[in-house]
């Protein structure tokens, strides 16, 4: 009778676990980038990888992600990667009619602005959120930091975010973030702006986001410009243009459309480091094709035009194979 007993209890553990929701997924890319500088010295050939894994698993309305990446600049040193950083390690569930989400993870979603105050991977946050009369009312907090109220809807197929942040007990400089999405006649407009009380610090100053995209006979189009008020605050981003990190203002217009089963991209823009600074002019030339071994290749040519005196004109060709699991 004991061993009958003890092999119930066996087979429910069994099946406790079986009936859990457990996936892993990933995505992995691999660099090769040439750039040849106006200077020679800054000329370079490198290799690089980025790889990352995610884990989720659930139990009913709980969840659990955690977010793993490896990466390696360069290989120019023969140095091999050793760094396994932690993305993301959070818990999902529901009390009630509130969702509630603690743990490590990224606190925007805007990649055109991206710095210490804007986007940035932290541990111990904690977000709550539920609706009320069509308004999602959100609160996040985090350990030794500041907490914030955000307010989201949507109006007339408008949608509207305004957040309210407490920078924290003694400081002056709270703030607000407010961003407006939506369509008018195919176009598709987004307008982000974050102030602050005490504005014109080099590390808290007033940044603004625009972009405005659409569709016209089979070219789609994309206007898009960022800045930050004070001249010597700087920010980064990965969007619209690329990657780029410590920039105070960028703008220009992106067209891509398919050809033959590529998809073909060309970006004009300009960027400055500082508010008074003299913009570098770029041009981008990016074409994708899927493969069929299931992966991604990409081809990017980048002509850098810097400012007006300088010698740090260049061209960029980077080889992307990318792959999603």
């Amino acid at each position: 009778m004991k061993k009958q007993l003890l092999i119930a209890a066996v087979a429910a553990t069994m099946t406790s676990v079986a009936m859990a929701d457990i996936s892993l997924t990933g995505d992995a890319k691999v660099n090769y980038t040439n750039v040849d500088s106006q200077s020679d010295v800054n000329d370079s050939n490198t290799f690089k990888h980025d790889i990352n894994l995610t884990l989720q698993g659930s139990n009913g309305g709980t969840g659990v992600l955690v977010r793993t990446s490896t990466k390696e600049d360069t290989y120019q040193d023969n140095t091999a990667s050793t760094a396994l950083t932690l993305e993301d390690a959070y818990v999902t569930s529901k009390i009630g009619d509130v969702n509630v989400k603690f743990g490590q993870y990224n606190n925007t979603s805007d990649s055109m602005i991206s710095n210490a105050t804007n986007s940035t991977i932290n541990s111990g946050r904690f977000t709550a959120d539920t609706t009320i009369g069509g308004v999602k009312i959100t609160y996040v907090d985090q350990n030794a930091s500041a907490e914030s109220v955000i307010l989201s809807g949507e109006v007339s197929g408008v949608a509207i975010s305004h957040k309210m942040g407490n920078a924290g007990a003694g400081s002056t400089n709270d703030y607000t973030d407010t961003k407006i999405s939506g369509s008018v006649a195919g176009i598709d407009l987004y307008y982000r702006t974050k102030q602050f009380d005490n504005a014109g610090t080099s590390s808290d100053s007033d940044m603004d986001v625009i972009k405005v995209s659409g569709e016209f006979n089979g070219v789609s189009m994309t206007y898009a410009q960022a800045e930050a008020d004070h001249a010597s605050d700087t920010f980064g981003m990965d969007s619209v243009f690329g990657e780029y990190s410590d920039v105070n203002n960028t703008k220009g217009f992106k067209a891509s459309t398919a050809i033959a089963g590529n998809t073909v991209a060309v970006s004009v823009y300009e960027i400055a480091a500082t508010a008074t600074a003299v913009s570098d002019d770029y041009t981008k030339f990016v074409v994708t094709r899927p493969l069929a071994s299931g992966a991604t290749f990409e081809a990017t040519y980048t002509d850098k035009d810097a400012a007006a005196g300088s010698t740090a004109d260049s061209t960029t060709l980077d080889l992307e194979l990318a792959v999603k699991f």
